[in-house]
């Protein structure tokens, strides 16, 4: 009865034992933290594209003020020449070069606009496709982050539920069995004890001479040759 007992502890920490290896080693787990980084450093590129975008507006904003500036320049410098208010040689080729400067600013200023325009619009649609990608990768990650919760909760359950199964058998066993089952785990790990299988150990698979299988098969504490292992029948 006690050793029989004892198997069937070893059984359900075996179990037990596998469950939490396989919380600790999922690769689903791993995964997911993996996904979580590489979504969080996506979700800071697009953040940083929308900074730049609006820095970006105030920038064309700011050209569109400066341009008309220029124009307006331009236009009452034109005035001024050909409003027949001067009369000087001098003062005229003055004002024709200060129309020629502001004309080439201008240009150059709409220039710049005009690129920052092409980058706006280039920005504009990397921002709509991207942030839209970002959106269905997070709901793919929630799911996923679901499925491995449903998981992992049903693997603590049955990790739980082992665990009060086999102090509820503890209590069944005799301490000193208890104890040499304990003993036995230190030495040689989780598979303490083995059953005796068509006349050979379970736990190193080799031959278990008639003497002892005598004395397994009387429910006598007898330990393998080989592996040291508390033999069962």
């Amino acid at each position: 009865m006690g050793l029989s007992k004892l198997w069937e502890l070893q059984e359900i920490q075996l179990r037990q034992h596998n469950l939490e290896d396989q919380l600790k080693n999922s690769t689903l787990a791993f995964e997911l933290k993996k996904e979580k980084e590489r979504l969080t450093a996506f979700q800071e590129k697009i953040r940083s594209k929308m900074l730049e975008y609006k820095q970006l507006k105030k920038e064309i904003k700011n050209l569109e003020s400066t341009c008309k500036d220029l124009e307006f320049k331009k236009n009452s410098i034109k005035n001024k020449l050909y409003s027949g208010e001067v009369n000087n040689f001098k003062e005229l080729y003055g004002l024709e070069q200060q129309i020629e400067a502001s004309t080439n600013d201008l240009a150059h200023e709409e220039e710049k606009y005009l690129e920052l325009l092409l980058e706006q619009e280039r920005l504009e649609g990397w921002l709509k496709v991207n942030s839209q990608k970002l959106k269905e990768e997070k709901e793919d990650y929630r799911k996923k982050l679901e499925k491995y919760r449903a998981w992992h909760d049903d693997l603590q359950q049955e990790i739980d539920i082992l665990k009060v199964n086999a102090i509820q058998i503890e209590q069944d066993i005799e301490p000193s069995l208890r104890d040499i089952y304990v003993s036995l785990k230190k030495r040689l790990g989780n598979k303490a004890l083995a059953r005796v299988v068509k006349g050979t150990c379970s736990g190193c698979n080799l031959v278990i001479p008639p003497v002892l299988l005598r004395k397994v098969r009387s429910g006598k504490i007898v330990y393998c040759e080989s592996c040291d292992r508390l033999l069962l029948p």
